[in-house]
């Protein structure tokens, strides 16, 4: 099993790269294209909204037809986007590719974890997410430097050639993984995800374009969104797309608050290695390295965490993590921005990724489902955490424009600092992981 387990971890790690490697090119794209930081902004928003719809229905297909087989698939989706993006006349092909990106992503990172933790039993899983965490923590310090040089001397296309031959490498190891349980239940209401995917995208486009249609755009996301409430109670005959039943409780309804508040948190850093470049004046390639303090804090605690959650429980580590990212967002907010601020300022809020990105609310969202749902579990739970990634890009944008980056990071530390006063008010005991 430790074979296939470290090919489940390199696939995550292809998909992981890509939430980095993007940082340092921002500016690039946004000169190549001739758009504004807050249409930029939906390079990223463009991946999450498609991977928020693509993680709940190949989670619970991979529950229904193998993890193995969506792992692949998704990984075939990926490459084609990779494809697509290097290659796009226009912003609106490259936000496609963005977009079938997110959807492979939607397919690889829940089933390659649901398969990979069945070589724990339920009480190391927190130990094991950990380790996926960790390979998060790997992509995000080689990412940005990665980014930043590819940038540098062969242009922003260069990031999304690089997948092509990672992907090919991952689906030559594919057919050596073991085949994983098939478990018959109804599939996910399709037409519930595409309401949902489309009302996410409607409203955070309401936002982006409010001077020229954002009333309209705000009113067509509230329709579609009564749209999705009305079909999550009439699904056709088929499973509803988000089965939130088992977040009615305290503690279920706190995992999907605390995953919104907690992808918001971690969208920030997209806008590190710009703020490198603008208030530090470095370059391209030295905006990537300067992310590496906050990469390798989040490497070094992600497993760490993992291990606290198991000792201590998800809302101990919680609480610390959204603290240390609400401190050092704070450290970015005064003016004169220097570089021994910039490293301690970015080292916290690594920590605050290590401790947030994965097993806390991984763990917490385990324990709310069966042990042979594990991939619904996961994939739901990645719903709200990328609903909040979706929602970070938009938000942090404009504040970026309206008053800079120290508006932008007061932002980041209220939402840190809301997401740690929630979890630490939270009584009764945090339920035991399913077996």
């Amino acid at each position: 099993m430790g074979k296939a387990l470290a090919i489940y971890l390199v696939g995550v790690f292809v998909g992981a790269l890509d939430m980095s490697i993007i940082g340092p090119v921002f500016p690039l794209i946004a000169e190549d294209f001739k758009i504004s930081i807050t249409w930029d902004a939906w390079t990223v928003t463009a991946y999450t909204a498609i991977y928020a719809v693509g993680t709940v229905l190949a989670g619970a297909l991979g529950d229904r037809l193998g993890h193995r087989r969506l792992f692949a698939w998704g990984l075939v989706l990926f490459g084609l986007g990779s494809a697509v993006a290097a290659l796009a006349p226009s912003f609106g092909v490259f936000l496609l590719g963005r977009a079938l990106q997110g959807g492979g992503a939607g397919a690889i990172f829940p089933n390659a974890q649901a398969a990979g933790i069945q070589a724990f039993p339920p009480e190391r899983r927190g130990t094991a997410l950990g380790i996926f965490g960790a390979v998060f923590g790997v992509a995000a310090i080689i990412g940005p430097n990665l980014g930043g040089f590819l940038g540098q001397y062969w242009g922003w296309p260069a990031i999304f050639w690089i997948n092509v031959p990672l992907v090919l490498l991952v689906l030559l190891l594919v057919p050596s993984l073991p085949p994983t349980a098939l478990r018959p239940r109804g599939v996910p209401d399709l037409w519930g995800g595409i309401l949902f995917g489309l009302t996410l995208v409607a409203l955070l486009l309401s936002l982006t374009a409010w001077d020229a249609y954002g009333a309209e755009l705000l009113l067509a996301g509230l329709l579609l969104g009564l749209l999705f409430a009305w079909r999550q109670g009439h699904p056709g005959g088929k499973e509803p797309f988000l089965d939130l039943k088992a977040f009615a409780s305290l503690w279920g309804a706190m995992v999907v608050a605390g995953a919104i508040l907690v992808g918001m948190d971690m969208a920030a850093a997209v806008f590190i290695p710009t703020l490198a470049q603008k208030a530090l004046g470095v370059g391209v390639l030295a905006s990537g390295v300067s992310v590496m303090p906050a990469a390798l804090t989040a490497a070094v605690f992600s497993a760490l965490g993992g291990v606290l959650v198991d000792r201590r429980g998800s809302r101990f580590v919680l609480v610390a993590g959204l603290l240390s990212a609400a401190l050092g967002a704070l450290l970015l907010v005064p003016p004169h921005l220097t570089w021994l601020r910039f490293i301690a300022a970015i080292s916290l809020m690594g920590i605050g990724t290590a401790f947030t990105m994965g097993a806390p609310l991984n763990r917490m969202a385990l324990a709310l489902f069966p042990g042979d749902r594990s991939g619904e579990a996961l994939s739901l739970i990645a719903v709200f955490r990328t609903v909040g990634i979706a929602m970070g890009p938009v938000l942090f944008g404009l504040a970026l424009e309206l008053k800079g980056f120290p508006g932008l990071f007061s932002l980041v530390a209220a939402i840190s600092l809301l997401g740690a006063l929630l979890f630490a008010g939270l009584k009764g005991e945090e339920p035991a992981p399913s077996p």
